[in-house]
Order: C-alpha cells, then sequence, then structure tokens
C-alpha cells in the first residue's frame, strides 16, 4: 500500500516497526537489558536475517525484535548508494521487476511477503502449543515507515534499535522496592519464589521446583510461621491459591504489586493484619492506584526470580513471558526436582491437588 505518493517505496531506505497484533507480548521478554526470545521471537528474527537474501535489491541494515514489536532498516533497490543519493532518487517512478508473479518489489510488498511467512510458522508453533494464540494472526493490520534521507538519520535510527531492549524497563519503572508496605525486614530472608502462567487451574496444580541456589542451604520448618517467606505476585489463579493457604497458616510473604499497593482501607483485612504484625511486606515499583501493566508484570517476575533463593512453579504455559523469563533467568547452580515434587508441596506449603481432594 503507497502511503504516500511523493515516496517511491522501491527505492530508498526506511526504518519500519511492526506491532503483535492486540499489542499482546508474544515473542519473549526483556531480562535485564536484552531481550531474551522465544521460540516465535527467535523464528522472526531468522526471517528478518535472510530477508535479503530472498528479494535482489533488498538488504535489512539492523533490526531487533521486542517482546511485541520489531524495528529494522531496509534497503530497497539503493545497494551501494549513500543516503544522499538515496534521496535523490525518492520521486523517480517505480519500476516493474516481475518476482513470483508480482509487478514490482517495494516495501509493502516484502513486508506483506514477511508478515505471511511468519503467520504461518505461528500458526503451526500455536497448534503446536508452543506460541501464544492471539488470533489468526500475530501481527497487526498495518506498519509504520520513515523515510531515511541522510546518514545521520540512519544513524540515529541505528543507535535507537540497538538501545531499545535497554531502555524497556529501565527509562519505564523503578525499583520494584520503591514502594513498601509491612516489614521490609523480610527481603533479608532466604526467600522462596512461587509462579505460575495465567489461565491455569487450581484444581490441577502440581508445583515443582525449578531451582535453588548454590549455598542456600533449605530449611523447611513444621511450624508454618517460622519457614522461609514466599514470593511472588499471586495474581494468577494458581498462585492465588498458593496465598491463600499462606495466610490461613500464618506463613510469612513478600507480596510484588505490579500495579502499585492497594491503600489499607482496600486491603483483605488477614493480608493488612499480616503486614502490621510482621509477617507480610507488600512491594511496588508503581505508586498506590497506578494500575496493572503487562510490561510491569513482566519487571516484577524478573526481580522475583533473581531474588528467590529457590524457585518453585505451577503451570507454566510455552511460549508465553513467564516462560521465557524462567529460561532466560535460570541459574548455572541450580538442581531441577521432577516428577513428584509436588507431593512435597510449595517449600514445605502443602497444596492440595486434584487427586488429593
Amino acid at each position: 500500500m503507497l502511503r504516500n505518493t511523493n515516496i517511491n517505496y522501491s527505492r530508498g531506505t526506511f526504518f519500519v516497526t511492526m506491532q503483535a497484533a492486540f499489542n499482546k507480548t508474544i515473542f519473549g521478554a526483556i531480562v535485564g537489558e536484552k531481550c531474551e526470545l522465544n521460540e516465535l521471537g527467535e523464528a522472526v528474527a531468522a526471517s528478518l536475517g535472510v530477508l535479503g537474501e530472498r528479494y535482489a535489491g533488498v538488504e535489512i541494515d539492523e533490526f531487533v525484535v521486542m517482546p511485541n514489536h520489531v524495528h529494522f532498516i531496509i534497503k530497497i533497490g539503493v545497494a551501494g548508494l549513500s543516503p544522499r543519493l538515496e534521496k535523490a532518487s525518492l520521486r523517480a517512478h517505480p519500476t516493474k521487476a516481475g518476482v513470483d508473479g508480482h509487478s514490482k518489489i517495494d516495501l509493502g510488498f516484502v513486508i506483506g511477503r514477511f508478515k505471511s511467512w511468519i503467520s504461518k510458522l505461528y500458526r503451526d508453533m500455536v497448534a503446536e502449543g508452543k506460541a501464544v494464540d492471539v488470533g489468526a494472526t500475530p501481527w497487526q493490520r498495518d506498519f509504520w515507515e520513515k523515510l531515511v534521507a541522510t546518514p545521520e538519520q540512519l544513524e540515529g535510527y541505528r543507535r535507537y534499535i540497538r538501545e531499545n531492549p535497554a531502555k524497556w524497563t529501565r527509562d519505564r519503572f523503578g525499583a520494584v522496592t520503591s514502594y513498601t508496605f509491612g516489614n521490609v525486614a523480610l527481603l533479608n530472608a532466604r526467600l522462596i519464589g512461587f509462579v505460575a502462567s495465567q489461565g491455569a487451574y487450581t484444581s490441577e496444580l502440581k508445583p515443582r521446583q525449578l531451582w535453588a541456589r548454590a549455598g542456600a542451604e533449605a530449611r523447611h520448618p513444621n511450624n508454618a510461621r517460622d519457614k522461609p517467606p514466599l514470593i511472588s505476585t499471586f495474581t494468577s489463579a494458581q498462585e492465588r491459591a498458593v496465598f491463600a493457604k499462606a495466610l490461613a497458616s500464618g506463613r510469612r510473604f513478600v507480596k510484588v504489586c505490579p500495579g502499585g499497593i492497594p491503600l489499607e482501607s482496600e486491603l483483605e483485612p488477614a493480608v493488612a493484619a499480616a503486614c502490621n504484625e510482621g509477617r507480610g511486606l507488600l512491594i511496588s515499583p508503581a505508586p498506590s492506584g497506578t494500575g496493572v501493566n503487562k510490561q510491569r508484570a513482566v519487571w516484577c517476575n524478573e526481580y522475583i526470580l533473581k531474588n528467590a533463593a529457590e524457585v518453585w512453579a505451577g503451570d507454566i504455559t510455552a511460549g508465553h513471558t513467564l516462560a521465557s523469563l524462567i529460561a532466560a533467568l535460570r541459574p548455572p547452580m541450580i538442581a531441577v526436582s521432577g516428577g513428584d515434587s509436588h507431593k512435597i508441596g510449595v517449600a514445605g506449603l502443602s497444596v492440595r491437588t486434584k487427586e488429593d481432594q
């Protein structure tokens, strides 16, 4: 689709942005200052890397695949020309260049083909349970492009692409401990993390240990109040089930609140009581009333996985952000529990499964 009749889209250098469908996080997760790609994100990156090999006169300069969008610089029909010479050719009438039955190669044609390739891979991965299902296509219908007309602009867009992952969370969110309510000393304890994907049924909860960091010797007393504190966002159904058990037993906890800590008057009485009595702590990177943000939730889960001495998990959906975080943050010094580890519960916290009921 020609978006500007004054521009020849078959000859020029363009900075392109393509957004995931519904702005969903489907390609991976930002960990630290790097985007850790899932299988679908790796496929997008690999396809971009060879895009220039598919069509003569097409070159991908730099690109980055982010959790919910892609940036890349594409050159079409300008190999060997400086950006200023490219600009001089922009108003020339597009040339015919029959390719696979199509009349010409231009920006819309190349992006259309690229979207089609990825959409087919995406549908195959969804069918195999390897990608997040966001509908018939992983892409928003349109795309955004900026004409690159000078060397200065080209270098600016290259720098923007290189720095995009580092600025993803650093420029958006503060420290996860920016706001607190309760016993802050719990952060110095040997924390037991628990994570689970959204959409999993609590009746099917079978917690398993993902890892225990070297030097973090397990100590799980029989008395729930003496057990190591649990840390989680406690937002998914399985996480909430674990939190309810912790509250009922008097287990200490650190609840990470991506959307800000509610006012004390808005808290569940048992939660407020635990915080006031030193058994609980609420922390958040955002002030009260901010509201839940998907990327801030990822930021909070990264904090949990990095700071817990042990990490336990319920059901983790393949291809989703939490799976990408776990894969990226898995430490080298781990002992992975398997099979029936759910029988001992979450680090000693008994959680009944459907079979137990």
